[in-house]
């Protein structure tokens, strides 16, 4: 059972912090990835959180897909497992 979101398309300006708040709401985060860029160190504009539970997943896709953050529409859905070679 997948657990962890995508959350995409995010501006350059969003903070982990802000973001734990922002999803925070809809259950208990467990764990927070907001890659960044290695040369500059800015985040890379996407990031992946997991939940507790399944029931903050389905919130947080329904709630928060398509809506306007920092003047971006943003994505958010379930998370794939990486492929492996």
């Amino acid at each position: 059972m997948i657990t962890t979101v995508f959350v995409g398309n995010l501006d350059f300006s969003i903070d982990e912090a802000m973001l734990r708040e922002i999803f925070g709401e809809f259950g208990e985060i467990t764990n927070f990835n907001l890659p960044r860029d290695r040369d500059t160190n800015r985040p890379r504009g996407f990031c992946f959180i997991d939940f507790k539970d399944r029931s903050a997943v389905e919130a947080a896709i329904s709630k928060m897909d398509g809506s306007e953050l920092a003047g971006r529409n943003i994505k958010v859905h379930e998370a794939q497992p990486r492929r492996r070679n």
